[in-house]
């Protein structure tokens, strides 16, 4: 093929890791394509292929192929060929290659595949024996450095396998097939959460969509004790290696999310749920503060390499700023005491620090000259949360975690500009400051963070793209604002960048002070559609902007506003702020109108049931800088990217308790966001939404 580089077929990577390099050079095409020499019996792709990390001139490929006859083949090694094209008959072959898939990593295949045209498309297939993956991969290259056209792409999140199907990433696929080729997608944030470690996590009161079954090892099935309301009977927690690859290989049977990884190239990142829930540096929290959980993280960061095509080893530097994504390498080690920490809250002890070394994935690419992408990790190094056990049992009774209190203790000896107290307060209880030597919290860690700074400062494109898998857009419920309530501000959740304000407010400074503009987090985790900007200081007099935010909601994930339902159904008053009630059946989302306007505009909404009277009561500081929420949903983020503007469409497709088959989900509604380009005098400005579709409430009136 002319304008392909003809490189040098490059080496075989280690064994161990199943990954491959090769070049793309035009080929004979070869009917016989069984002829490879392959175990005995037929064979099958049971999980589809995905591509990643598309770069200018090269593409990362993954399958996994597996013997139908498993007690024959299942420990041996099986070999594939690859076959890739321009063309989607495969009537020219740019790759015939036969590469072996091993028993040592479940037999899954990851292939580095370079020599490709810039802003191109391709498809490939992969073979076993006489069989075939069911589905034609199809994956595009980035555009040369110096491309000027406007960048396509979709942002998703959060899909446990339990709590709904996937019929959101069918109405991807197919509005993408029906679109034309300039309006297509290019690729996919997938910003964490594709799988959910824990078994049964539905709420007992509610039946599953759908099991994923015993776990190989697993733990012992979980008893309901009232600790844990939202965890089925018999639920389990990974254990083993074998745990997490069994988890991947159940998500990755579905055929919407499989329709999806085939016509998309993905480029990932994780949040907590690849390894255990609210994870923190290879520790877990499921009961009291949690312990050292170093075997599962490795086996977690083993199995996430294996299925998740990602370039680490062979991430390009970016601007000069070498990468320090890293391919994993196993290592030896044990759950063990997590040790003293550093100066950035790194616990120290040995198996904690080889868990986390065996596998890095922050990263940054490039989309032509529009677009800049910074893929962030804000789990592996954060700092030990702050809301303990400890201060849980201080706080009791606060609804949610008061502001005060979690800025206090996470800015450590920063606090109150380095004077922090000794003694902390609350109603009528007191606490010595367990932080009060301590160095701010963190959700990077130091060396990360050193990393983002400078990816941001060298970026030279139009936009920044801050790849993120938790919200940094402030969500709280003012209390204080409530006569007579005698409760405090406090944050509604702190797992996000809630729970680390102090250094979320340094990037934000950071950002203002060296003039980066244009700076657009993509957000997942939280389980709600959500826009807004980003301030220096949220409590500051003046609000001051560094960046704009938009937070999709879950794929299938369980949605905020059902959480807040759930959380409220024995408290009358705290009803009226989450929902408004026809008597009927019909249900408002009250939720969204209190969470952003504040607890008096929400209840007096409720009490007059007009939105009019209860914007009279707004506050416009009652979650700082967040303009938008949509509570009650699923669905997925789409972008349009130009060298003046962003358009941001949330798209939201309701309800994902049944399989909605080939068609997909149905949208029930589209809200777009347009924020102009801005300079390095000028500030983030988010136009209002507009709808395709029903709006959310408060944007229409209960009687509409």
């Amino acid at each position: 093929m002319k304008g392909l580089d003809r490189r040098e077929f490059l080496k075989l990577f280690a064994a161990s890791a199943g990954c491959f390099a090769i070049t793309a050079s035009s080929v004979p095409f070869v009917s016989s394509i069984a002829r490879a020499d392959v175990a005995g019996g037929p064979f099958h792709f049971p999980q589809g292929l995905a591509s990643g990390d598309p770069q200018p001139d090269a593409v990362m490929l993954w399958t996994r192929v597996e013997a139908v006859a498993l007690p024959t083949g299942n420990d041996k090694p099986i070999d594939v060929v690859l076959l890739v094209s321009e063309y989607e008959d495969f009537s020219s072959v740019l790759v015939h290659q036969t590469l072996q898939a091993d028993h040592v990593n479940d037999h899954t295949v990851r292939v580095y595949l370079t020599g490709l045209k810039p802003d191109s498309t391709y498809f490939y297939r992969f073979f076993a024996g006489g069989n075939v993956t069911p589905l034609i991969g199809r994956t595009r290259t980035a555009p040369l450095p110096d491309a000027t056209r406007p960048v396509r792409f979709a942002f998703v999140s959060c899909q446990n396998y339990e709590q709904g199907f996937y019929g959101a990433l069918r109405r991807l696929v197919n509005d993408d097939i029906a679109a034309k080729l300039d309006d297509q997608i290019e690729f996919v944030l997938h910003l964490g959460d594709f799988i959910y470690e824990h078994t049964g996590d539905v709420p007992q009161n509610e039946t599953p969509a759908r099991l994923v079954g015993p776990m190989p090892d697993g733990s012992k099935p979980w008893v309901p004790d009232g600790t844990h309301s939202w965890w089925q009977a018999g639920g389990q927690t990974p254990q083993t290696l074998a745990d997490y690859r069994f988890l991947y290989k159940t998500y990755l049977t579905d055929p919407d999310l499989q329709a999806a990884r085939a016509r998309f190239p993905f480029i990932h990142t994780w949040d907590d749920h690849e390894f255990t829930n609210d994870a923190w540096q290879a520790h877990d929290t499921y009961f009291g503060d949690g312990e050292p959980a170093q075997v599962r993280k490795l086996a977690a960061n083993q199995s996430w390499f294996e299925f998740i095509p990602a370039v680490l080893s062979d991430a390009p530097a970016f601007a000069g700023v070498p990468s320090p994504a890293r391919d994993f390498k196993p290592v030896a080690l044990a759950n063990s005491p997590m040790g003293e920490t550093d100066g950035n809250l790194l616990f120290q002890g040995t198996d904690n620090l080889k868990a986390l070394a065996s596998l890095t994935i922050y990263r940054s690419f490039s989309w032509g000259s529009l677009l800049d992408l910074v893929i962030t990790d804000l789990r592996s190094y954060r700092s030990q949360p702050v809301m303990s056990e400890e201060v849980k049992a201080f706080i009791k009774g606060a609804p949610v975690p008061p502001v005060r209190i979690v800025k206090l203790l996470d800015a450590g000896r920063e606090a109150n500009d380095g004077a922090p107290p000794a003694t902390l307060t609350y109603a009528d209880r007191t606490l010595p400051n367990p932080r009060l030597i301590s160095p701010a919290g963190t959700c990077m860690g130091g060396p990360q963070k050193a990393w983002f700074k400078d990816v941001m400062k060298k970026s030279g494109a139009t936009w920044r793209i801050w790849v993120n898998s938790i919200p940094a857009l402030s969500m709280r419920l003012d209390f204080e604002n409530l006569p007579f309530a005698g409760l405090e501000t406090g944050y509604l959740g702190t797992d996000a960048w809630q729970g680390y304000p102090h250094e979320l407010s340094e990037l934000m400074n950071f950002l203002k002070s060296e003039k980066i503009t244009n700076v657009i987090s993509c957000a997942g985790d939280y389980h709600t559609h959500a826009a807004g900007r980003l301030p220096l200081d949220p409590d500051a007099e003046v609000l001051s902007y560094a960046a704009v935010e938009f937070a999709t909601t879950g794929i299938s994930s369980g949605d905020m506003f059902s959480g807040a339902d759930r959380a409220s159904r024995t408290s009358g008053f705290f009803r009226r702020m989450v929902m408004i009630e026809d008597g009927a059946g019909g249900v408002q989302e009250n939720f969204n109108n209190t969470v952003v306007n504040g607890l008096r505009a929400g209840v007096l909404t409720n009490y007059t049931n007009s939105p009019t009277v209860g914007a009279m009561f707004r506050n416009e500081r009652a979650s700082p800088g967040l303009s938008y929420l949509d509570t009650h949903s699923h669905g997925y983020g789409l972008a349009l990217v130009s060298a003046d503007k962003m358009l941001v469409d949330l798209v939201n497709v309701g309800d994902v308790s049944r399989d909605m088959g080939p068609e997909g989900a149905a949208v029930l509604r589209r809200t777009r966001f347009e924020v102009p380009a801005w300079g390095p005098d000028g500030e983030p400005q988010l136009g209002e939404p507009t709808f395709e579709g029903t709006p959310p409430f408060p944007h229409q009136p209960p009687s509409a």
